[in-house]
């Protein structure tokens, strides 16, 4: 325990600190005549209020020299130096004191069963409480706990400290609790009915997790915009986000119940430590949202300042907390009110309405702290809006500073779109100067196109008259010259003629990737000469995926694979039935042409054919990305058409 200083150099240092000590020592001497009374115990009954305010009924003894022991406050002497503590309930806030506090408790139980309650007091930042409970086998009970000491420590598993309280049927008992703290010395004490406290304790951890559940959206939020825009404005705002909620947990207890349960000399300086930190970093985010560095250089440079002294005072509670306990409060008074007259200026003189977003931000913020700071002063009561008085700032502090983010995107956005219109409107008079040239230019590329289309339209027309109609024409000229055919022969000559002269002609007809359509004009021109030679044509088509590739050279490649099968069947299968269906085959269209004729054996492989018939069917379809198969047995021939759908992936 550190030795108490001086009287006379703690008046100089800190008046809260000796003129609450020097008034309640007095206390004793203005009733000297009489020795008090003994403070009245409190009645608790099975029908009791299930939360009592104990404030009216606690008694205070100040121990400036911090040695009294539980010995020594029984003692008559002390017994004497106990006064009550407040006439009205309400928490007790004695301030920034180093004396430590002690105070007792009567509690009377006239029913005839025992009673169970909780006894909460409910600051988080008290270093040292030790409370001292009648022990049934004579003695004392004595939980020492606080927040420099373990979380284990407690009694009772609360971010406050609650201590299980146990009165006997028809007993009176004294109860002793001794405090101390080094960030002020507030004891709102409460003695609650079980279950009742454990109803109002999951009601305050409801509101604690919308608040730390908010902080976390918006941190992953902003982690997420700082990946994609690589702005360090929000970099800062995470990190003043994450210390500020810290912060908060370190005031409401959950740090020392979930962050650091275990560390003791860390968990009394950790609100000063993170607050701090949580100033620096809203700085620098203050300082990249307006831009001083490039708007005003001096602004900037006192805000540098104003960085290194708060990073200094958190690095000073590292290692003196004791020294800068009292200073702290000056320190970050002093800051907030100089980040509050930064974004005024800009809001007023420089007429920002950024600077007027983040002004009405801090100030929330600003007026959570100066909440906190009287408090703990003992200039404001000690109530449930004032002990979240930090937190609720802080939660609207960080959605108006996320509101003025999207604030600030949106004029860098607008700020863009005008550089860009402007680009546009220089380029516009450039297009619109080579607007003409283009256009004639597009106009002779169309008439070029259009000139090698036909071209190339007739150029292929004439091939296909060439090996087609040419071919067959040429061929029986020769042979009917030399008498070798007939004039049924002939005759059969020519229809073949006429059939491709047909299909060249058919291949031309926008068909519009539908193949369905393609094999219409080939029912439509085969159905006829099939019937006349004694077959039945079947049709079982199933709809198909659409065929992007199909232009006029693929088509005519189809139709005549599928003509040459047919003549196939006609010359050679002595069938009575044939049967073209459709269907789709993974990714491919299968188009298969079925006969009940005669079989014959398939050369294996297909591809190594001798057939002129089988090996110009192969040809036509590797040159459209495509594939045939043929099956045969004794009861008929099946050639298979395989088209890929994306003849990109074939």
């Amino acid at each position: 325990m550190t030795p108490a200083r001086p009287w006379r150099q703690r008046m100089h240092t800190d008046r809260v600190r000796w003129l609450l000590p020097l008034l309640l020592a007095l206390c004793p001497l203005l009733h000297c005549a009489a020795a008090p009374a003994a403070d009245p115990p409190l009645e608790i009954a099975p029908a009791s209020a299930d939360a009592i305010s104990l404030a009216p009924h606690l008694s205070v003894l100040v121990d400036t020299g911090r040695g009294m022991t539980l010995d020594d406050v029984q003692q008559p002497a002390a017994q004497q130096r106990f006064m009550p503590a407040s006439d009205r309930p309400g928490a007790l806030n004695y301030g920034f004191t180093d004396a430590a506090l002690w105070f007792r408790l009567r509690l009377r139980n006239g029913s005839a069963v025992a009673l169970e309650r909780l006894l909460e007091i409910n600051f988080p930042m008290l270093s040292q409480v030790d409370f001292h409970a009648p022990s049934p086998a004579g003695g004392w009970d004595t939980v020492s706990t606080g927040a420099a000491r373990p979380f284990a420590t407690r009694a009772y598993p609360s971010r406050f400290f609650v201590f299980p309280v146990t009165l006997p049927a028809h007993a009176e008992q004294t109860f002793y609790l001794r405090v101390q703290g080094h960030n002020g010395i507030v004891v709102p004490a409460t003695l609650w009915e079980p279950a009742a406290f454990r109803a109002d304790d999951r009601a305050q951890d409801l509101v604690q997790a919308a608040y730390f559940g908010l902080a976390a959206a918006l941190v992953v939020y902003n982690l997420l915009m700082l990946v994609t825009l690589r702005d360090a404005v929000y970099f800062w705002y995470c990190v003043f986000a994450s210390a500020m909620a810290l912060t908060i947990s370190t005031v409401n207890g959950f740090a020392a119940e979930f962050l650091w349960p275990a560390a003791s000399s860390w968990a009394g300086i950790s609100f000063n430590v993170l607050y701090s930190l949580a100033m620096a970093a809203q700085v620098m985010f203050i300082r990249r949202t307006l831009d001083l560095r490039a708007t005003a250089p001096r602004i900037d440079r006192a805000m540098q300042v104003l960085i290194g002294a708060t990073l200094s005072l958190a690095g000073g509670f590292l290692v003196a907390p004791q020294a800068l306990t009292a200073p702290v409060s000056v320190v970050w008074a002093m800051s907030g009110l100089a980040l509050l007259a930064v974004v005024a200026h800009g809001a007023v003189v420089r007429r920002q309405r950024i600077a007027a977003l983040l002004c009405i931000a801090f100030s929330m913020l600003l007026l959570g702290g100066f909440m906190i700071e009287l408090k703990t002063l003992a200039v404001i009561p000690h109530n449930s809006f004032t002990q979240q008085g930090l937190q609720l700032g802080s939660a609207l502090e960080m959605l108006l500073l996320a509101f003025t983010l999207a604030y600030r995107f949106h004029l860098l956005r607008s700020e863009a779109t005008a550089v860009v219109q402007r680009s546009n409107d220089a380029l516009a008079l450039h297009l619109r100067a080579k607007e003409a040239e283009l256009t004639a230019t597009h106009l002779e590329l169309r008439e070029s196109d259009r000139l090698q289309t036909l071209s190339q339209e007739r150029q292929r027309f004439m091939q296909d008259m060439h090996d087609g109609v040419g071919s067959s024409l040429t061929t029986a000229l020769r042979v009917v010259e030399r008498g070798h055919l007939d004039e049924a022969a002939v005759a059969q000559v020519l229809k073949s003629c006429i059939d491709d002269l047909k299909l060249a002609i058919d291949s031309m007809e926008p068909v519009e990737s539908d193949l369905l359509l393609l094999l219409a004009t080939l029912r439509f021109r085969a159905g006829p000469r099939l019937e006349d030679s004694g077959l039945q044509l079947q049709w079982d088509v199933q709809p198909i995926a659409a065929l992007e590739w199909l232009e006029p050279k693929a088509s005519l490649h189809i139709l005549r694979i599928l003509q040459e099968a047919l003549a196939n069947i006609v010359k050679h299968a002595d069938a009575t039935r044939i049967t073209l269906a459709t269907r789709m085959q993974g990714n491919e269209v299968a188009v298969s042409v079925r006969d009940n004729g005669r079989g014959f054996r398939v050369p294996p492989p297909l591809a190594g054919a001798t057939g002129k018939g089988l090996a110009n069917q192969q040809r036509r379809a590797k040159d459209i990305g495509a594939s045939v198969q043929l099956e045969s047995s004794g009861a008929g021939t099946c050639l298979t058409l395989l088209l890929p759908v994306d003849r990109r992936q074939a």
